[in-house]
């Protein structure tokens, strides 16, 4: 009931679209039909920008005053309109990219009023866009990796002049301390001459 409710509800809404309140009196032509089905999508499917019908199939058994059901095919493609700013569907242009959608319907003209049931499904136009983000996706992981691997670069370089420097410090320690050494030796030396040379002056005044 539920779901009944909801078919309905999708009809009435996509003939608001088209100014009317009620079902025309004329027979439902093949392409009014289409047209219509086209108008549901839109002001129904959650779509952002606006679809335009690309082809339909001809269905030369269409009978508009049929009790059972008639069927739809026909195919759709995303334009570059929103659709909140559209107005006039056909002033909009395809999007050269844009999502094309194969779609079956079927309309229930023993139903009062007629119910259309619509299935869209993608069959061109999403691969580009799921590519393309996927294209975007890896470039970003790219960029990541060669931020990561700049940042590992720097921190190695600074990691090396730290250790550079420590080892400098170190020279420079092993030099201060091997300086201080030699100076040790020379005093020692010269302690040691001094001392021959006072002893041998001694020796002589004494003798």
């Amino acid at each position: 009931m539920e779901g009944s409710f909801w078919k309905t509800w999708l009809v009435v809404g996509a003939l608001l679209v088209f100014g009317c309140s009620s079902l025309p009196h004329k027979p439902l032509t093949y392409e009014k039909a289409v047209d219509l089905a086209v108008a549901i999508y839109n002001s129904k499917a959650g779509e952002d920008c606006v679809y335009r019908l690309l082809e339909a199939l001809a269905e030369p058994q269409w009978d508009p005053i049929s009790d059972s059901h008639e069927e739809l095919n026909f195919t759709i493609k995303e334009t570059m309109c929103l659709l909140e700013d559209v107005v006039f569907f056909d002033e909009c242009d395809f999007k050269e990219d844009g999502v094309i959608r194969q779609c079956t319907g079927y309309y229930y003209f023993d139903e009062r009023p007629p119910v259309v049931v619509l299935t869209c499904v993608v069959v061109a136009g999403m691969e580009e866009e799921k590519g393309e983000e996927v294209g975007k996706k890896e470039e970003e992981k790219q960029e990541e990796e060669e931020e990561k691997e700049e940042e590992n670069q720097a921190r190695n370089k600074e990691e090396e002049e730290k250790k550079e420097e420590e080892e400098e410090k170190e020279e420079g320690k092993e030099t201060e301390k091997q300086e201080e050494k030699e100076e040790e030796e020379k005093l020692k030396k010269g302690l040691k001459k001094l001392f021959k040379r006072k002893k041998v002056v001694a020796g002589y005044v004494t003798a």
